[in-house]
């Protein structure tokens, strides 16, 4: 460990074993998504962004789609669930955790949801949800 008067610096090794995660940033869908009645009739552009950490066994190969986590697979799961007309960002959030789950190579998952256009003066709103397999 090293210190000054102003920080301390830990030295540690953050782990021998590899992490791998398949990663999805700022997909933008229009949906009809929400409660409110002005939300059941014009889409809206939600964002999300996901990590999916993989089980640590997993072995890829390049010549075999079956090794992969199909990026086309998790945006037709989440287009699927939003089809379903939920109202609360954080059942949706809920129910693509749980049929993303239903998929043996994710070990965790990291999942953020915004709804772009909801708030006037901020950039958006959202729900942030982490979550181990298990």
């Amino acid at each position: 460990m090293k210190t000054n008067n102003v920080i301390t610096i830990v030295e540690k090794k953050i782990s021998d074993d590899t992490v791998k995660k398949i990663v999805i940033k700022d997909l933008i869908l229009n949906k009809i998504f929400g409660f409110y009645p002005n939300e059941k009739t014009k889409p809206q552009r939600l964002k999300f962004n996901i990590k999916l950490e993989l089980v640590t066994n997993l072995k890829f190969s390049d010549q075999d789609l079956q090794t992969i986590l199909d990026y086309d697979q998790i945006i037709n799961t989440i287009n699927n669930i939003l089809d379903k007309k939920i109202n609360f960002l954080e059942t949706l959030a809920d129910q693509i955790i749980e049929e993303l789950f239903k998929n043996s190579k994710i070990a965790a998952i990291e999942l953020k949801i915004e709804k772009l256009d909801i708030l006037k003066n901020a950039a958006s709103a959202g729900i942030e949800i982490n979550k181990r397999k298990g």
